[in-house]
Order: structure tokens, then sequence, then C-alpha cells
């Protein structure tokens, strides 16, 4: 299984975006002498390659480079190697290939000139607009902080309902009683009406501060029974905390907009086409 994923990581590589590559590019110009760890008939495979491969593959990433370094260098190895006999054998110059190449160069010329319209387009006033647009879209949002025990049954909630009536400590109850194990004390900590279900949300902000509810509430997780804690309002995210989101953003609004309007100015025509029976494609 570790050997496939690495497989495709190699492929996905070799189709890696420009900026993957423009990345792969700078760390080599900034180590001069990068470590070859293997040469295969006289080609030379560094550290970076594998590194590059490693980062590559999300799934590859989240593993030790030390745990998958020697399954990664065979693969490459194999790479070369397949790529060295296909070369000798001349692959490149089969139709085929050149077909596949020129539709390739066709897929990477559009990425590099949407990307270079995407940077140019990433002005610092631009993201600030962005920003701006994002605090009207999400003003703050009220949120409340609570504490809850979680109990299999209706019987069980209630039966510790009345016992809180009489006096008994809500914390101690919560870390005696409650399924919920993975609090202290049963705190909850502060959460939005949307951050949890439904039914919790209604009894919850339907309550005051310090209040416990006086009958079990519930969800699909079983019985609670709650105590209202303190409320605030969320704090807007800063502008530093979401920059990498805003980016994106405008990327993609510089994007859509440059092939909107690459679109309008391109003289386009299109072949009525019918498909017959079978899900083939005629000309009409």
């Amino acid at each position: 299984m570790l050997n496939k994923m690495i497989a495709v990581a190699l492929v996905a590589l070799c189709f890696a975006s420009p900026a993957q590559a423009a990345k792969a590019k700078a760390k080599k110009a900034e180590t001069a002498s990068d470590l070859v760890i293997a040469t295969v008939n006289g080609n030379k495979i560094t550290l970076s390659e594998i590194e590059s491969v490693h980062k590559a593959n999300p799934q590859l990433g989240g593993l030790p480079l030390e745990s998958i370094y020697e399954p990664l260098l065979d693969n490459m190895i194999d790479l070369n190697v397949v790529s060295s006999a296909a070369q000798a054998a001349k692959v490149q110059d089969s139709p085929e290939f050149k077909k596949a190449v020129k539709s390739f160069e066709k897929q990477l010329m559009a990425r590099f000139y949407l990307e270079e319209q995407a940077k140019k387009g990433q002005t610092k006033e631009k993201l600030m607009a962005l920003y701006e647009q994002f605090k009207k879209d999400n003003p703050p949002q009220e949120e409340m902080s609570a504490a809850h025990i979680l109990l299999k049954t209706e019987k069980e909630a209630e039966n510790v309902i009345k016992q809180l009536e009489k006096g008994a400590d809500f914390a101690e109850l919560a870390n005696k009683l409650s399924e919920n194990k993975g609090l202290e004390d049963g705190e909850l900590g502060y959460f939005s009406r949307e951050l949890m279900v439904p039914e919790f949300s209604e009894a919850a902000f339907a309550m005051k501060e310090g209040e416990i509810s006086k009958k079990p509430v519930k969800t699909k997780f079983g019985y609670h029974v709650i105590k209202a804690g303190p409320r605030r309002l969320a704090e807007v995210p800063k502008y530093e905390d979401i920059e990498k989101e805003l980016m994106q953003s405008q990327a993609a609004q510089t994007i859509d907009q440059t092939v909107k309007d690459l679109r309008k100015k391109a003289k386009i025509v299109k072949t009525p086409v019918k498909f017959d029976a079978n899900g083939k494609v005629t000309a009409k």
C-alpha cells in the first residue's frame, strides 16, 4: 500500500504545478551543492528531489521522511530507469508522445499565465478591501460558554437534576457521572449556535448565566444537563490570521475574471454535435 502511495506521488510530481516547480528550483539555487543520493546511468538523484516527492503528496507528507526514505528512493530509481529506457527506445519521437507533450505544454502555459496574472492582481490594497468585505459579511457572533453532564438515559439525567436542586456540586457530578469524560468539570468553553447540534443550542441559548436546565436535553449523543455560563461577542479574525485565505480568494477572483475577459475577446466557434445510441459523439 505504501509503495503504491509513493508511486502515485512520483507520478503527481511529474505533473506538479508551476508554483511547485518554481519553489523546487528556488530551493536548488539556494543549496549550491545539493546532496547526490544516487546515480542512475550517470544521472544524479538529489535529496531535494526526494523531499519534493515527500511534500507533494498529502498522504506521504504526514509521515517522517526517514520512515519512507528507502522506498521513495527505490521508486525514484525505477522512474529514472524506465525513463532512460523510454528515451533509448525513442518514445519521445512517437506522434502520440509529441501530441501528449503539446497538450501538456498548452496546460502549463495557461497555468503559468494565470498564476502571473493572479500575482499582478494581488496588491495590498485589494487584499485589504477583501478583508473589509469579509468583516462586513462576518459580523461578530454571539457566543456563550456552558458546562454539561451527559447521561445515557433520561432517567439518569432527571436524577442528576434532582441532586443539583438539592445542592450537589455541578462540577463534581460532571467529573463523576458524565459520559463525556474528556471534559474537566463538564466545561465546553465558548461556542456559537451553529457549533452545537440544534437541540443543544436551542436549549442553552434560552438559558440565563448560572441557570441549570430543569429538564434533560435530548440529542443524538444522549441526555444533557446543561449549566449556562457567560456570553460574549466573538472577535473578528485579524488580517494576519486569514491573509493566506484572502490571497487565495483574490487569486481565484483574478483568474476567473481573466478567463472571462479573454473569452469575450476571443473568436469562439463551436461545432454542433449530437450523441448516438451508444453515447458516441457525431457531428450534426
